[in-house]
């Protein structure tokens, strides 16, 4: 056990150090070059025409502490170099705390076919870059994010826009938490002395530090390193768990798991309890995956900054292949041969871990301290860092962005003596930064005592929230009459309604159970009984241990306040997959009806905005897609024929 902690200690210092140095270096640029900006602009030009005056000429200018600061003209080359770094960066996202963790245990309990989550998340990229990306890109360059167009939409209501952003910002916080919660798992694995909540507290302390200037960065290198540190450690786990059963062919192994259900890809079932089938996982699931890949704030972000239709189109599908690969291998890993390695002993039953969550990661550490124990904690260290970094990065952003998006345009605009003060803003942010950074610590602490496992929490964030979002996005591109009224109204209740649905699905859930039954046969055997135990001493006084009757019913916890009306406990167990396609069509179907309800009270007509008809042109569709291209082609032609 040691040379795991070790190997970990060493590691972590290490990237530590590395990310440390990025990130000071990173903020001392960019406090060096505002300072030079702001000096600059009090001559009498505006930003834009200074800016490209001093990268047309190559000026090296000198700020107040002689340090040379120089803004280099436009270069191909280069512009392509960090082209290729961001492809680089969004590639390799998929080492994460939260995705190891929730994907091994999810596929453990209810193995491999949640392979229809793989097809959702393709189909969403499909869609997302036929449909959404093409017209988002395509807006005017001083739309930062999602919620300003929606503001942009509706007549620049500013309501409208902080809403949106509020409920954006609510499911990346709600997903960074899970990073961290993945972080406090993967600790208190290697380290069984630490436990869960005070793993969760040290991260958390440490990534708010680096949230108050920015976030903690890192070089496309490291990333890449980390990357490939865990597609070795997973392979090596695969091999390592093959070869610890040599007595087993591999196509004995396969038979082994397919006696036991464990190979059935497509769950066909047609009802709405059932929490995974291959129908509500390709005809729902995609839904809330093309809002990420293209209105998640970050990746909006990453592919609005490429210059060039193509590349910005190719960014969102790049790392299509890496998501595969590291899916599948997570997938078979979790399903089959996690469940080989502990068959007929279950580590939950047995008492070996404390947390279901636990279970992949408690596999990986088995089978590596074995055979490369000092490998284990540089695969711990590795996933560990780059999660931190991505949570820090994201809490300085969620902060950046709630108040950009929301306090500011709201109240502090309203007020001179606020709006023009940069010092009180400054110190907003930071406040605000470590407050959102404290709440996803304590939040993270208390998913121990939810009975879902990581990934179906996400499951339930994801489709609650981005489903709605995406629905919106439909309503205002495609329905010229939706207006902000009807429009605001129909997204609150549909958030309302897919909160008060996933309250009940989380706490008092009686969905189909689709978890494999525990086995303990094999228990007394010498190989499960020197496995070693987790968190022994750290176990809550009450904690309860199910035995393999009662372990997998869901409803053992809540048989005494589970409603009894029929209607009500059916709506509670209603899988959260079923939440995005509801979203989809209430949004559009309800969203519609209440805008036509309130122009009708309003102006007797079927559109409350028709004296703005257009203005809001440029933000639908049809118009922006191919009226409007074929007419900006139409003044080309004449302009050139005139000249």
């Amino acid at each position: 056990m040691y040379w795991e902690q070790i190997g970990f200690c060493v590691f972590v210092v290490g990237f530590i150090m590395v990310s440390s140095v990025k990130t000071i270096d990173k903020h001392r640029h960019h406090l060096r070059r505002k300072r030079i900006l702001k000096n600059l602009l009090k001559v009498n030009y505006s930003k834009e025409d200074l800016l490209n005056h001093i990268a047309s000429s190559g000026i090296v200018l000198k700020d107040t502490d002689g340090q040379e600061e120089k803004f280099e003209p436009y270069n191909g080359k280069a512009h392509l170099s960090k082209y290729i770094k961001v492809i680089v960066n969004y590639c390799v996202t998929f080492n994460s705390a939260f995705l190891i963790v929730g994907s091994l245990a999810e596929s453990y309990l209810y193995g491999v076919r949640m392979v229809g989550n793989i097809i959702s998340i393709t189909l969403g990229f499909i869609y997302a870059f036929l449909i959404v990306q093409p017209f988002m890109y395509s807006l005017d360059e001083d739309i930062k994010t999602p919620y300003q167009y929606f503001e942009r939409r509706y007549r620049n209501r500013k309501y409208v826009r902080a809403i949106t952003a509020a409920a954006g910002m609510l499911f990346y916080f709600l997903f960074l938490t899970l990073y961290l919660w993945g972080c406090a798992v993967l600790l208190s694995t290697l380290i069984p002395q630490i436990p869960l909540w005070l793993s969760a507290v040290m991260i958390g302390v440490y990534s708010i530090v680096g949230s108050t200037i920015g976030g903690f960065t890192q070089s496309t290198k490291t990333n890449v390193l980390q990357f490939c540190i865990l597609l070795a450690g997973l392979i090596m786990s695969l091999v390592f768990t093959i070869d610890k059963h040599k007595d087993l062919t591999p196509s004995q192994i396969w038979m082994l798991a397919s006696e036991n259900n464990r190979t059935k890809f497509f769950d066909t079932s047609a009802d709405f309890t059932t929490r995974y089938t291959i129908i509500n996982q390709c005809l729902s699931l995609s839904i809330p995956w093309t809002c990420v890949h293209s209105l998640l704030l970050p990746n909006f972000i990453r592919y609005r900054n490429i210059p060039g239709k193509r590349r910005s189109r190719f960014l969102i599908i790049s790392h299509f292949p890496f998501m595969v690969l590291v899916n599948l291998i997570l997938l078979i890993s979790g399903g089959i041969l996690c469940y080989i390695y502990f068959y007929g002993c279950d580590p939950i039953v047995t008492k070996k871990i404390v947390n279901k969550n636990q279970l992949g990661t408690y596999w990986i550490y088995l089978v590596l301290s074995e055979h490369v124990p000092s490998y284990t904690g540089i695969l711990f260290a590795s996933i560990i860092g780059y999660s931190v970094v991505q949570h820090s990065m994201g809490m300085a952003l969620c902060g950046h962005t709630v108040f950009c998006e929301i306090i500011k345009p709201m109240f502090f605009d309203l007020f001179s003596c606020l709006r023009d003060n940069d010092e009180i803003i400054r110190w907003t942010k930071i406040i605000l930064t470590i407050l959102l950074g404290g709440l996803s610590t304590l939040l993270s602490i208390g998913f121990a005592y939810v009975r879902n496992t990581m990934l179906s929490l996400f499951f339930v964030f994801n489709n609650s929230i981005n489903s709605p979002i995406l629905g919106l996005f439909f309503l205002s591109a495609f329905n010229p009459y939706a207006n902000d009224v009807g429009a605001m109204l129909a997204f609150l209740c549909n958030l309302g309604i897919n909160f008060w649905l996933a309250s009940g699905t989380v706490l008092i859930s009686r969905l189909k159970s689709q978890e494999f039954p525990p086995e303990t046969f094999l228990c007394n055997n010498d190989n499960h009984k020197n496995m070693t135990i987790l968190n022994q001493n750290h176990r809550p006084h009450n904690y309860y241990y199910p035995t393999t009757k009662s372990f997998y019913n869901s409803t053992r916890f809540v048989e005494d306040y589970y409603p009894k009306n029929p209607a009500l406990a059916y709506a509670y167990s209603i899988a959260p997959i079923w939440y995005c396609l509801f979203s989809l069509l209430f949004m559009i179907f309800m969203g519609s009806l209440f805008s036509l309800i309130y122009s009708l009270i309003k102006t007797r007509t079927i559109d409350a905005d028709y004296k703005h008809a257009e203005e809001r042109k440029p933000y639908l569709y049809i118009y922006r897609m191919f009226k409007m291209n074929s007419k900006q082609e139409k003044e080309k032609i004449v302009e050139v024929t005139f000249f």
